[in-house]
């Protein structure tokens, strides 16, 4: 003969599951919130690494600008000295070959 279990037995078996059900629930809702704090901790990171960066680019952008500022008035020095040594030029050649 074969034994019918009892409504007790499969209610404690049914109640077993439920509660490992909910264990793995409240595992994965742990891991959840752990990995919540970390996509928000990585959030912030990015946030202050976006903010470096454009602090850097603006820098870099302001020294190129001033690069290009001093490389035309280097190129104006070297303009107006061409003019100077050339009139040197003209007036000492004047003076040797009358």
């Amino acid at each position: 003969m074969t034994q019918i279990p009892s409504k007790d037995t499969q209610l404690d078996r049914l109640e077993s599951k439920v509660d490992q059900v909910l264990d793995r629930l409240t595992r994965m809702e742990e891991r959840q919130n752990s990995h919540g704090a970390k996509l928000d901790s990585h959030d912030a990171q990015l946030q202050d690494y976006g903010q470096r960066i454009r602090e850097v680019e603006l820098a870099h952008a302001v020294a190129e600008a001033n690069t290009g500022t001093l490389n035309n008035r280097w190129a104006a020095l070297g303009a107006v000295a061409l003019v100077v040594l050339s009139t040197i030029g003209g007036f000492l050649s004047r003076l040797i070959a009358p």
